[in-house]
């Protein structure tokens, strides 16, 4: 076997394999012993006619094809273990010449894991935010967690009013005829909250309970089912049940009640801390993220698009399951957002070559470095992590210890991937700057 490598654009390359006609012999020989007890040949018996017989009967390349299925995998095994190649995807396969007496010659063209010309690393410049928590940023996540235990209790009014939760039954027609998704039992709405379409819930206030009203409202030309938009439509809605919204009093008990903390002054330290340490761990992701961008800036790399086709897919895929986690199916969210698979995966490529070119710096330095993680170190690592998680039994702290060390591997190369990350921030020249208040950072 002949092996030729030729370099192609966006890290992609091609191998060009020969063979002679033994081996492709070889190969054929292969594929009438795989397919020889699938053959009836009259005067013998199913399985037991000879090469040269079937080859008469159905001609001598009837075990071509499955010879080239034999062939194409193996060789292409051995051709990248030859190059060395490290391969990101399936190749492409082209059967560029084939005779039984002068052998086969076969393509493989595939990306394969680019090959990073490292800018400087050491000695950059780059701002830190340093974000001041408010009393305001405390108060306001007091407000939110009060909202969180607010309760919806009967109304004592029997008409709508702004603010209020209204149980209503609904049908929409357009034209005089119902249309899909425009019916529903039982729902609840906040009137005010824009959550219909506009003008349907301020048509709603004033309106009696176990009152039907029809109201008119027009859909907006953007919406996202095509055959509604700017359609004049009407509603029918009957108001089943009238509820309002009671916040309970930021007090002591109120911290009792949410938190184990004793008093509402241990609450708010405890929300500062945490608003504290997030900003303290976002400001630092800034600063690492734009770090890297300025050694991306002057450094060199053509990324193959299938690797960022791959990473856009599990960057979406993880965005989908975090919206299924809070209720929308991916199906749900792609019509509300009048999108389709393709185009929503599009549009996570550029976030997918940013993290593919971060990670190749990270593992350029690592090598250049000589960047290493010790057992000892990985140890304390685990220790760490297991524990976070309290007290626990035995049982559970031996589970602990089983899926840890199954994850051994990637704690490592986290720990390399954090040295590499402080090397280039002990290196670089810092100044730090005040930013805006914690809650409108992101």
């Amino acid at each position: 076997m002949a092996v030729k490598m030729e370099k192609l654009e966006n890290s992609r390359v091609k191998l060009t394999v020969e063979i002679d006609a033994q081996t492709l012999e070889g190969a054929m020989q292969e594929a009438y012993r795989k397919n020889v007890g699938k053959i009836n040949i009259p005067g013998f018996r199913k399985g037991k006619a000879p090469r040269k017989i079937i080859e008469m009967n159905y001609g001598p390349d009837v075990f071509m094809e499955d010879a080239v299925e034999i062939l194409l995998p193996r060789l292409y095994q051995q051709a990248a273990q030859e190059t060395e190649i490290k391969a990101v995807d399936q190749p492409e396969v082209d059967v560029e010449q084939i005779d039984r007496s002068e052998g086969a010659t076969f393509t493989y063209t595939v990306d394969v894991y680019p090959e990073l010309e490292l800018g400087k690393y050491l000695g950059l410049e780059a701002e830190r935010e340093i974000v001041q928590v408010s009393d305001e940023d405390v108060e306001n996540v007091i407000k939110q967690q009060q909202e969180h235990a607010s309760a919806l209790m009967v109304a004592e009014h029997t008409a709508v009013k702004d603010g209020d939760f209204a149980v209503i039954d609904f049908i929409g027609y357009v034209d005089g005829k119902p249309f899909s998704g425009g019916a529903g039992e039982n729902h609840t709405l906040e009137i005010g909250s824009g959550q219909f379409v506009p003008g349907f819930e301020e048509q709603l206030i004033g309106v009696e309970l176990n009152e039907t009203k029809e109201i008119q409202v027009t859909f907006p030309e953007e919406y996202h089912a095509e055959n509604l938009a700017g359609q004049e439509a009407t509603f029918k809605v009957t108001i089943k049940e009238l509820k309002e919204k009671f916040l309970p009093e930021i007090d002591d008990e109120f911290a009792k009640d949410i938190s184990e903390h004793a008093t509402l002054d241990e609450l708010k330290a405890e929300i500062r801390k945490n608003l504290e340490d997030e900003a303290t761990r976002r400001t630092a992701e800034q600063l690492e993220n734009r770090l890297l961008e300025l050694i991306a800036d002057d450094s060199s790399v053509e990324i193959p698009h299938s690797m960022i086709e791959h990473q856009a897919e599990h960057l979406c895929n993880y965005f989908l399951q975090n919206m299924q986690r809070q209720g929308l199916s991916e199906e749900m969210y792609l019509e509300m957002t009048g999108q389709d698979r393709e185009g929503m995966q599009a549009q996570f490529a550029p976030q997918a070559r940013t993290q593919i070119m971060h990670d190749l710096i990270l593992e350029s330095i690592v090598e250049q470095e000589g960047i290493t993680a010790t057992e000892d170190e990985v140890e304390a690592k685990i220790q760490e992590y297991m524990g976070s998680a309290g007290e626990v039994t035995p049982e559970l702290e031996e589970r602990m210890r089983e899926y840890w060390n199954s994850q051994r591997e990637g704690v490592e190369v986290s720990m390399i991937r954090e040295k590499a990350l402080q090397l280039i921030i002990d290196g670089a020249t810092i100044t730090e700057v005040e930013s805006v208040d914690a809650t409108e950072q992101e």
